[in-house]
């Protein structure tokens, strides 16, 4: 099963975000992710043994954060660059508490063989992907023309472990578990991890 650890959008975002895809899309030559399989990543594992899911959702209920996070979405761009545009995304803030979260996801999965990040975590929300070749006169046009390119903030109190299917129409996501933010306390008031199952029998 393919897996990735990512913080879900609540419905303005969404909103804001099918908005823009409404407008973008007459003049965009890219496959768009539906809004409501958006997302922000924390961590692309990848394949991983269905067997050892149990582990794996253990060491995720035990990730814990400092202070609360708030995550900014605002600006528009391309992976890698505009000149060779494969990824159309829109940015998410990165902001120390984010990537405390991120870190400590990739430090929870480690342990099981999912292999650490290496570059700087970059947080940002995939709008679609670019079709090859194709001009980008007009979207950039568009781009300009936004009347404006903030679409909200994340004040997220939980991240989210989904599994990826590969479709003709693109990429569906399916809800495995929520993970419940654990703040950082003395080892007294730290209970027992709470992780909300979704889909699972």
């Amino acid at each position: 099963m393919r897996l990735i650890a990512a913080i879900e959008l609540n419905s303005k975002v969404v909103a804001n975000l099918t908005e823009l895809v409404r407008r973008l899309r007459p003049v965009a030559p890219v496959r768009w992710v539906h809004p409501q399989n958006m997302h922000v990543s924390l961590k692309y594992i990848g394949e991983f043994p269905e067997s050892r899911l149990d582990v794996l959702l253990r060491n995720l209920s035990e990730v814990r954060v400092s202070h609360p996070i708030a995550i900014p979405l605002a600006g528009l761009g391309y992976f890698p660059n505009a000149e060779r545009p494969r990824v159309f995304w829109v940015g998410a803030e990165n902001t120390a508490p984010l990537r405390q979260l991120a870190s400590g996801v990739d430090a929870a999965l480690a342990p099981l063989g999912v292999v650490p990040e290496v570059r700087p975590y970059q947080p940002h929300l995939t709008l679609g992907r670019v079709f090859e070749g194709e001009p980008l006169d007009e979207l950039h046009n568009a781009v300009e023309d936004l009347p404006s390119r903030e679409f909200g903030t994340l004040s997220p109190d939980r991240f989210t472990l989904f599994e990826s299917t590969q479709t003709s129409a693109g990429p569906v996501y399916r809800r495995l578990a929520e993970f419940p933010f654990l703040q950082v306390a003395e080892p007294a008031e730290i209970g027992a991890a709470r992780v909300s199952l979704a889909g699972r029998v």
